[in-house]
């Protein structure tokens, strides 16, 4: 997945160069061995990359001389800004799947806010009008409707954003208070063995609807409920089920537990959002709860082609392991 991407990446950059004019008709474009040494990529990676370009016109090479400009008309069907929040290893999957889902004639950009309300104002205002498509993490920013109508391009809003943006954007999501309620009862059998599901989420990134639905949960099966910011320094209780998406909170819960001589998925439960592969194998397997962010990826490429505003609401999976 990383490979593609990055190869892709240079695809981009070249095409890139030749919109802007840094590369010329036949000018020479860095030797295979600069873009090794700037990208970290393996030759083969880079060459798939010169042959994709080779393919279509754009360059043209001569043997132990190099790559050359052949062709300066690039047809670019779109220039996509992606203004994330932060990248970790599920968004970069988002990611990668939208550069594989987009095919040849997009350029791609990303930049980041890390949840600062004046960054990303920022982003907004300075980069309007200088891209086709938007598609943007807002996060829990609210009041920024018409900062996005004056984007320019069409917006489409992705993953976490606020009720009042539906209808007036393209959007593609996650409904996290229903999805957690609907995870819940789907391992209704599981959890029947504890009395207690406790939200452990301080970040003000996260989303609080979870919370919703853990109570909603809670009510309809005969569960108690709680909501923790933080299980620093503090015991495990036997009985309760955890859910946090929160690295430091499962490093918490799991290292109390220990101390306690508690065992994990028979004394308490773990469920974490977000799937990794890290968590395939930590404490020998940690259910987790996680929206699909590869399919993420391919809803939004298919809005970006819509011409349609739609709503989508993405699709959640509930991977049960030994920590419930």
């Amino acid at each position: 997945m990383l490979r593609e991407k990055r190869y892709k990446q240079i695809v981009h950059e070249v095409e890139q160069g030749i919109l802007e004019g840094k590369y010329k008709l036949g000018d020479r474009i860095p030797s295979i061995n600069s873009w090794r040494i700037r990208t970290g990529l393996s030759r083969s990676s880079i060459v798939l990359a010169m042959d994709e370009l080779k393919s279509r016109g754009i360059l043209e090479s001569e043997q132990s001389v190099g790559y050359f400009v052949n062709n300066t008309r690039v047809e670019i069907a779109h220039r996509i800004l992606l203004i994330f929040g932060d990248m970790n290893l599920f968004k970069e999957d988002l990611y990668n799947s939208i550069i594989q889902s987009l095919g040849p004639g997009v350029l791609v950009d990303i930049v980041f806010h890390y949840y600062d309300r004046g960054t990303f104002d920022m982003l907004l205002d300075n980069l309007a009008g200088k891209y086709t498509v938007y598609v943007v993490m807002a996060g829990k920013f609210e009041g920024i409707e018409d900062q996005l109508a004056k984007l320019g391009g069409k917006v489409i809003l992705a993953d976490h954003f606020s009720d009042s943006l539906k209808g007036r954007f393209s959007s593609v999501g996650q409904d996290f208070a229903n999805d957690t309620f609907d995870a819940l009862v789907s391992g209704l059998s599981r959890i029947r063995a504890y009395r207690e599901i406790i939200l452990v989420q301080k970040h003000r990134r996260e989303p609080e609807e979870r919370y919703d639905g853990v109570k909603r949960f809670c009510q309809e099966y005969g569960f108690e409920a709680g909501l923790l910011k933080t299980m620093a320094d503090m015991p495990v209780k036997k009985g309760i089920v955890y859910l946090t998406a929160e690295d430091r909170e499962i490093v918490n819960i799991i290292t109390a537990g220990q101390r306690q001589g508690l065992n994990i998925g028979e004394d308490f439960g773990l469920i974490c959002y977000n799937e990794t592969a890290l968590k395939e194998i930590l404490a020998g397997g940690l259910t987790t709860l996680s929206t699909d962010f590869v399919q993420m990826g391919k809803s939004i490429t298919e809005l970006i082609r819509d011409k349609e505003i739609r709503t989508i609401r993405n699709p959640w999976k509930l991977i049960m392991r030994k920590s419930l």
